[in-house]
């Protein structure tokens, strides 16, 4: 019996091998190049790209320098109540700034200072309960501060815990934890391992040469490739998934996030190069082939127009300093200006000036106002708490790479905030001896993770924690999270789940307790940009779209069953865009590549929508901005991509026609094009910000809709779907008219729009919420909360207090559909602010009555007035 059972087990492992044998060496998905990037770019011709074929009539409002570069997504929002917008810029370096959206002035009291660096939008969020919602702003160095609408920074702040590793947790390990070489993109071996799960395991030999055979496939794609002598590179390979079960919101993933070079203050996205070169972790960054046309700008100059980012005088920009190829050798002659030789006498003493000597010339000793003394400047820097000593441990330090999100995830009625963290030992900081002493002679590149924290916006304590991924430096995955999480609910069950998409190629999807759901995570290359959460394919039901550094494209259900990819070969940063491109009733996806290439899919299979892919000049580096741009009475059909190119122009592309209209703004962008009526006009407003510190308000013949409108780079939460024609709620704009109210009670009119067609219908329940926010002197509460629950869409209207102090109002409207979708609008008012109208009334109406009297009651015949001068007979 033993040797029946015996030879059926090597007949089917003989079987299996003979079958899928091939397959396990070699997968498509892991193998695809991002081979589009090693191409140049094309040559245009300017006159010719300039040429209005299908003019869209934009027109500079206003154009504003802030203090820095701009990396992230700025957000539009009237901070104030005032009735008017306003743009909040987060200034890579030191500074939060506000600009007026009339004209672009800065508010009074900005820009506001901090300490850090500054990879993520702001986020408006009432955090001390007063009825005014403040600036959330998260920083480089793990901490969300806030500030008031007067520029005020908060001592409130939310601080990320740092994650605590086993000191040699890396030693022993394999140097590829996960076998990318059995993707879950299209991977029938996935049934296979299941199966082979339930025989007995062979010897781990074989397991060790097999996975040793896969890293020899490394992809010209890879950062970095392992020497074979690497083995501290991490993780528990398959056991990754079944850890997963064994622990709430633990899971022992392995990867890297950061290369050793690049400054800390550089915001980049890691891309693949030929060379080994690898920049520090501490911000994603660009790097591209540098043997050809396609080089990134740290390696040598841009040769795009507008790239030019040098410092100017009052303004610090982004640097993005050059780095040696790791692989040169030494004997390769390298341009330089440096002089190891001696300097004569004379030639010495002209860099006096420079040392620290305390007996230096009169003419040396300042006493001009613009003179630096660089120890007034000690305070502006970050340092970092003191590390915890300890034998066996290792606290690595947290850094926050993305924007957060806020919701209420496990519906008690109270919002947390969701935090998407990396956590790594920044290079340059730890550069400083005395910093690094502290650690303990650690290698600290051997200290890379990524996870999820929680807060409670109530009590401003963490929630839970959810650590996802580690790594060390060498690796060619590592443990970055560079982009947002998104929050929806997939099952129904009214409690939102978490989707976060990390560079060591697992895409999560967490619950509201942080536990990674059955199935997850999936394997791809490495994810750069945010998932997407949508229904794509018309079908009512939501779905995942993740994209990776290959190039690869996917589309999952909630339960982790793929729909369809494509390869679009060239890397992908950013998330995907949704909504009807061209107008034919089907739901497309918008891809951006740093090909040039800006991609148009079915959301239906993934197929090319014709005449996309649409080709700039240049790296397409942000979020695609899709917005119906049609004129007063003109009936068009489709959406205009509106987007920035590395080759310094704005693109506005026709979505049916991928007719271009461009405007030359000279300069490169990372940040999302916005849209809304920011200058106070009848009309559509596009803000474009830049990498030199400039903010851009250009104007559209189009009117303004509340549905048009495109804020923030997520719309408030997780919607990355354009809104007209779509589904959403607005505001009437006989309600949101700024004015002043008076009396007991006033009525607010929505419109709930729900355009889905057959098969999918109606995404009802609509869950609405309305809030009003009341600041001042209210002794009330300051927050003031209608729900209802609409099951078609439609007009409706609420009835909301009016307050009895003199203040101002924000009214804010959210909807949540059946999937937990999220939608909003808001509006400004205020509250008996005119009383003095009522005391000028009360003034004149008296005199205006007597006099009203006096006319009506005067006498109808003429009399002499009675004089005592007057003769009289007695």
């Amino acid at each position: 019996m033993k040797i029946r059972v015996l030879f059926l087990l090597l007949l089917f492992s003989i079987s299996f091998i003979l079958i899928y044998g091939d397959e396990a060496k070699s997968n498509k998905f892991r193998e695809r190049e991002a081979t589009d990037d090693n191409l140049g770019y094309p040559n245009f011709d300017e006159d010719e790209l300039l040429n209005k074929q299908c003019s869209q009539n934009l027109e500079l409002r206003w154009q504003t320098e802030v203090s820095s570069s701009i990396y992230a997504t700025p957000l539009i929002a009237d901070i104030n109540s005032d009735g008017k917008l306003d743009v909040v810029v987060p200034s890579f370096v030191h500074y939060l700034e506000v600009l007026e959206g009339s004209d672009g002035d800065k508010m009074p009291g900005w820009p506001a200072f901090h300490q850090s660096t500054v990879h993520a939008s702001p986020l408006l969020y009432d955090i001390d309960k007063d009825g005014v919602r403040e600036i959330a702003l998260a920083t480089y160095n793990g901490e969300v501060l806030f500030f008031r609408a007067s520029g005020y920074m908060m001592s409130d702040k939310l601080e990320v815990p740092r994650l605590k590793a086993k000191k040699d947790w890396y030693v022993g390990l394999n140097p590829e934890p996960v076998d990318h070489s059995h993707p879950d993109v299209h991977d029938d071996l996935l049934i296979q391992e299941a199966v082979m799960h339930s025989i007995p395991a062979p010897i781990v030999d074989n397991h060790t040469s097999g996975l040793e055979e896969n890293m020899r496939k490394v992809t010209e794609m890879h950062l970095k490739p392992e020497t074979p002598s690497s083995t501290e590179n991490i993780s528990l390979g398959e056991h990754v998934k079944n850890s997963h079960n064994e622990s709430d919101a633990r899971t022992n993933s392995l990867e890297k996030v950061s290369n050793n070079a690049e400054n800390a203050t550089s915001p980049h996205i890691d891309l693949p190069k030929d060379n080994n070169n690898a920049e520090n972790a501490t911000s994603p960054h660009i790097e591209l082939p540098n043997d050809n046309q396609n080089t990134s700008s740290n390696t040598a100059p841009d040769n795009a127009q507008g790239t030019n980012n040098d410092t100017s005088t009052g303004r610090r920009l982004l640097e993005e300093k050059s780095q040696e190829n790791n692989d040169q050798k030494d004997d390769v002659p390298v341009t330089t200006v440096e002089n190891e030789e001696g300097l004569e006498a004379d030639a010495d003493s002209s860099f006096e000036l420079l040392r620290d000597n305390d007996e230096l010339a009169d003419e040396y000793n300042y006493d001009y106002d613009d003179y630096v003394d660089e120890t007034m400047w000690g305070d502006e820097e970050w340092n970092e708490a003191q590390h915890e000593a300890s034998q066996s441990y290792v606290h690595v330090d947290s850094h926050i790479l993305c924007t957060p999100v806020i919701a209420d995830i496990d519906q008690d009625g109270i919002s947390e905030m969701i935090v998407a963290v990396s956590y790594f030992f920044d290079q340059e900081y730890y550069d400083n001896p005395e910093r690094a002493k502290e650690l303990g002679g650690i290698e600290i590149g051997k200290y890379v993770g990524g996870g999820i924290v929680v807060f409670n916006l109530e009590t401003k304590q963490v929630k839970w924690t959810a650590e996802l991924d580690l790594s060390t430096d060498i690796a060619k995955y590592r443990a970055y999270i560079y982009s947002s999480p998104t929050v929806v609910d997939l099952d129904g069950d009214g409690y939102l789940d978490i989707l976060v998409g990390t560079s060591y190629g697992l895409f999560y999807v967490l619950d509201h307790k942080g536990k990674v759901r059955e199935k997850f995570p999936l394997e791809m290359a490495e994810i750069q940009g945010a998932v997407v959460a949508a229904d794509i394919n018309d079908d009512g039901k939501i779905e995942l779209v993740t994209t990776d550094t290959h190039g690869n494209v996917a589309a999952w259900t909630p339960q982790g069953v793929e729909i369809w990819e494509a390869h679009l070969k060239s890397l992908i940063s950013q998330g995907a865009t949704v909504g009807d491109v061209d107008g034919d009733g089907h739901t497309d996806v918008v891809i951006p590549t740093i090909s040039g290439n800006i991609y148009v899919l079915s959301g239906k299979d993934g197929s090319f929508v014709r005449p996309y892919p649409y080709r700039t000049h240049g790296r397409v580096m942000n979020q695609v901005l899709l917005v119906d741009l049609s004129k007063r009475r003109e009936k068009k059909k489709g959406l205009t991509i509106v987007t920035t190119s590395f080759d310094g122009y704005l693109y506005l592309i026709d979505g049916p026609t991928s007719c271009a209209d461009v405007v030359d703004i000279g300069e490169t962008s990372y940040s999302m094009v916005l849209a809304d009526n920011v200058d106070g006009g009848d009309d559509l407003d596009l803000i474009v910000t830049t990498m030199n510190g400039n903010v851009f308000c250009f104007s559209t013949p189009a009117p303004h809709h509340p549905l048009k409108a495109w804020r923030s780079h997520n719309q408030g939460r997780n919607n990355v779907a354009a809104r007209v024609d779509r589904e959403g709620v607005y505001v009437t704009p006989s309600s949101r008219t700024f004015r002043d109210e008076e009396g007991k009670y006033f009525w607010v009119e929505i419109e709930i729009i729900d355009k889905h067609r057959v098969p999918s219908g109606y995404q009802a329940p609509y869950n609405v919420t309305t809030s009003l926010l009341v600041p001042g002197n209210y002794q009330g509460e300051r927050t003031i909360k209608s729900n209802q629950v609409y099951d078609k869409p439609g007009k409706y209207r609420m009835k909301l207090p009016t307050v009895g102090v003199r203040t101002t109002g924000t009214v804010v409207v959210e909807m949540t559909d059946k999937n937990g979708l999220y939608f909003s609008d808001e509006f400004s008012l205020t509250f008996h602010l005119h009383y003095y109208k009522l005391l000028k009334w009360l003034l004149v109406l008296p005199m205006i009555g007597m006099f009203a009297v006096l006319v009506i009651f005067r006498p109808q015949e003429s009399v002499p007035l009675p004089s005592f001068s007057r003769n009289t007979d007695l």
